[in-house]
């Protein structure tokens, strides 16, 4: 069950299903995400939380502005209990998140601070995923993934993009992006895979991004 549903339990009111229904039963991934993440320090210099936006593709922004109310006060509103219900859904699911420190998985706490807004013809959302334990990163080494497990959507920074910083000692840390290097057949399998074959949660790490986190 907790596989099965992975997709529907993305988005609320399976918006996301909606959108996919239309994408053609060969492809895969069924939706994208740009991504933008922040790492945040504590005043000790200590990681404590990821940061991260979500820029929506405009095909499933479409479906979530489509009878939206036209008052900006009332589809805040609405925009808000979409990204609350999306949120509450994702904490089973780590919030796609997975953070290590020396190998060592690290827990995750509940989302409380989010706000999302539409910019342009695609939905922006902005959340940040607190850890249970904060890290050391000049004496740990750090890395963190954003990736549905499933690969039925596919969350990427843009080309180019850098991993920011914030809070103490942020200007001696960087973040390098380390592209996923799937196997040409590991690639041939996800193209070959439709929207009705039981759901692999095994692939989706495999075309995932690593940013490996330094400080000095």
């Amino acid at each position: 069950m907790r596989t099965r549903d992975l997709a529907s339990r993305i988005l609320a009111l399976g918006m996301l299903l909606a959108a996919a229904a239309a994408a053609p039963a060969s492809a895969h991934p069924h939706a994208w995400i740009d991504l933008r993440s922040t790492v945040i320090l504590d005043a000790e210099g200590r990681v404590t939380a990821i940061e991260q936006e979500w820029l929506f593709d405009e095909f499933y922004t479409m479906f979530v502005v489509d009878g939206l109310a036209q008052s900006e006060l009332q589809q805040a509103a609405v925009l808000k209990e979409l990204t609350r219900g999306n949120l509450e859904n994702l904490r089973d699911y780590d919030y796609f998140t997975e953070v290590r420190a020396d190998g060592r998985r690290i827990g995750l706490e509940t989302v409380e601070e989010y706000e999302s807004e539409l910019r342009g013809p695609r939905l922006w959302m902005r959340f940040v995923v607190p850890l249970e334990t904060p890290v050391e990163p000049a004496s740990q080494t750090l890395t963190f993934s954003v990736f549905d497990p499933t690969f039925y959507i596919e969350i990427l920074h843009l080309e180019g993009d850098v991993v920011a910083f914030r809070g103490s000692g942020s200007a001696g840390c960087f973040g390098e992006i380390v592209p996923p290097n799937p196997s040409p057949e590991t690639v041939t399998l996800a193209q070959a895979l439709d929207r009705e074959a039981t759901p692999d949660d095994t692939l989706g790490s495999l075309f995932a991004e690593r940013v490996e986190v330094t400080c000095r």
